[in-house]
Order: structure tokens, then C-alpha cells, then sequence
């Protein structure tokens, strides 16, 4: 996909409109794709009898947690901040740098931090997603459901953060080598 896309037009993959296209149709179709998977898992197995019954009961709570916040922030960046940004940059003249107010965006990261919250909780309740060969192949395939979804958010994260909304907003969200990102203004 990306072979395609090096030019400068509304369409690239690398243009605001491509880089939108790229996070809800391939992005987040994969984030939730593989948040149900978890769920299904979860759902079938309200106790996970390979780990302890505090540790089954909060991985279930923050994993919902997680999803409630992927599903609203994707509600958010299809219904309102994509549609605008695609209005904008699919326009015949090219828009000034900085046009869409970082408010909006600040939310968004603000959610996105949440998010990775969630996710390194996640982590840390499931002992870094270590496996005991012991365990059922179905929780196995749960845990690296998990790290897949955790590998798929921080790529979708860094994208939008580093690569879509600096263009659109003329400001830069960068790693700061942590597993935080944190905001900066250019």
C-alpha cells in the first residue's frame, strides 16, 4: 500500500485524506477485529482458571475498559475528526498547515494516553504476557491475541500522532522513548 502513495496528492496513503483512509479502514478494522477475539474468549471464560480469580477478574474489567475507550475514540475520529480533515485536505487548493484547532486533537491524545495506560495494565496483570506451557492452548492464543492488539494500537497511536496530526494541526506528538507519547508544540 505505502508503495503507491509518495505523492502529494489528496489520495497518497502519506496525505491527510490517505493516512485517514489508512487508520479506519485497515487500523481500526484490525484493532477490532482482534478486540474480539479477546472478548469472545473472555466472555466464554468469566474466570480464567490459569491465572488468580483477583487477576482474572481485573484483566476482564480493564480489558473492557480498554475496549469502551477504543470504541469511542474510533466513534470520535470517523464520525467528526476524519470527515473534517478528508473535507479539508480533498479540497482543489492546498490548506494552510495548523487550519483544524489542536483542541480537538488534545483530546485525542488524551485518549490515546489512556489507552496505552490500559494497555500496559494489562501487561503488568498478565506478568508481561509470560505463558506457562501448562496453560490451555485457548488462553495461549488469548495472550498473544493480546500482545497482537497491544502491537496494533501503539502502530495505529503512532501514525496518527506522529504522521496525521502534525500535518493538520501544525503540531507534533513524539516518543519520548517511553511508552508514553507526549504533546509538543512546533
Amino acid at each position: 500500500m505505502f508503495v503507491k502513495g509518495w505523492d502529494d496528492s489528496p489520495y497518497s496513503v502519506l496525505s491527510p485524506v490517505g493516512l485517514c483512509n489508512l487508520v479506519e479502514f485497515e487500523y481500526q478494522i484490525e484493532i477490532r477485529a482482534s478486540c474480539r477475539m479477546i472478548e469472545i474468549y473472555l466472555s466464554a471464560h468469566p474466570e480464567i482458571k490459569e491465572v488468580s480469580i483477583a487477576v482474572s477478574e481485573m484483566t476482564q474489567l480493564v480489558f473492557g475498559k480498554l475496549e469502551d475507550e477504543l470504541i469511542h475514540l474510533f466513534l470520535k475520529e470517523t464520525g467528526i475528526v476524519f470527515p473534517r480533515i478528508k473535507k479539508k485536505y480533498s479540497a482543489v487548493e492546498k490548506p494552510a498547515a495548523g487550519c483544524l484547532d489542536t483542541k480537538v486533537f488534545e483530546t485525542v491524545h488524551h485518549t490515546h494516553q489512556l489507552i496505552i495506560d490500559l494497555t500496559q495494565k494489562i501487561r503488568v496483570l498478565l506478568n508481561n504476557y509470560a505463558v506457562n506451557p501448562d496453560w490451555s492452548q485457548e488462553w495461549t492464543e488469548c495472550i498473544r491475541e493480546m500482545i497482537a492488539l497491544e502491537n496494533k494500537i501503539f502502530l495505529c497511536i503512532h501514525v496518527e500522532e506522529n504522521l496525521l496530526y502534525p500535518k493538520v494541526t501544525g503540531c507534533h506528538f513524539s516518543d519520548t522513548g517511553s511508552n508514553d507519547l507526549t504533546y509538543h508544540l512546533n
